[in-house]
């Protein structure tokens, strides 16, 4: 079947196109796909004689070969730029994926970067953004749908003049064109216990890379970190 073929399908049946039909098609999916859905494929299916370690170990490492071939070491250089950058960081994500921004916040700001983490839902979610300007910087983590949070983040950092990357496992979605760059990063399917392995080699993998730009730099801040934990004896 031709694309334009596949468009007229989905303007036939009254969408735009066929992102827009798509995208009904996962959210009804996802809507029959709920925590403990996906919680009880993986109790189910799981052989007996497979142990949780080796079932993680080798979910993740499936996906962390799969992140080698959708993300490129150019990708992550371009986004470590972005952040060196940046006037403030927005790290965002909701849910499970907000241990990355903890994660983020953690060990940029130790290497001086002005980080803002922001895990809020609703309407506590513009406490943390509406500050966010020209010059700032969102990195973007959304999973598994488009969320109402992760759009209105992307689009007012878009048009207050500031960047915006986003990290997801959708290979399109409207939350897309918001995004000045994004990294593919497959979490696996939406009906199974989706391990974050490949998520959190891309968080350490922008740390280290920030870390290795700074250089002196980065080493001269922990070096303050380190002095006054020893003046107050925490070392």
């Amino acid at each position: 079947m031709s694309e334009s073929s596949v468009v007229r399908f989905a303007q036939l049946l009254g969408y735009e196109g066929f992102p827009d039909l798509r995208q009904q098609l996962r959210s009804e999916l996802l809507s029959q796909f709920r925590s403990s859905d996906r919680v009880a494929a993986m109790v189910h299916s799981r052989p007996a004689e497979t142990g949780p370690l080796t079932t993680i170990v080798t979910e993740t490492t499936r996906h962390l070969q799969l992140l080698m071939s959708n993300v490129s070491e150019a990708q992550i250089a371009a986004v470590v730029d972005k952040i060196l950058r940046a006037n403030r960081i927005i790290l965002y994500g909701e849910g499970a994926p907000g241990c990355l921004t903890a994660l983020g916040e953690f060990w940029l700001g130790r290497l001086g970067c002005n980080v803002v983490r922001v895990n809020q839902t609703g309407r506590r979610l513009f406490d943390r953004i509406f500050q966010a300007g020209s010059g700032d910087l969102a990195v973007v983590f959304a999973f598994r749908r488009v969320n109402r949070e992760a759009m209105a983040v992307l689009e007012h950092l878009k048009a207050e003049g500031g960047e915006t990357v986003l990290i997801t496992d959708l290979p399109n979605s409207r939350m897309h064109p918001l995004a000045d760059q994004a990294l593919l990063v497959q979490r696996g399917p939406m009906q199974a216990f989706r391990p974050l392995g490949a998520a959190l080699a891309v968080m350490d993998a922008l740390i280290l890379g920030v870390m290795l730009a700074k250089g002196d730099d980065a080493v001269d801040q922990l070096g303050r970190l380190d002095a006054l934990r020893q003046r107050y004896d925490w070392l």
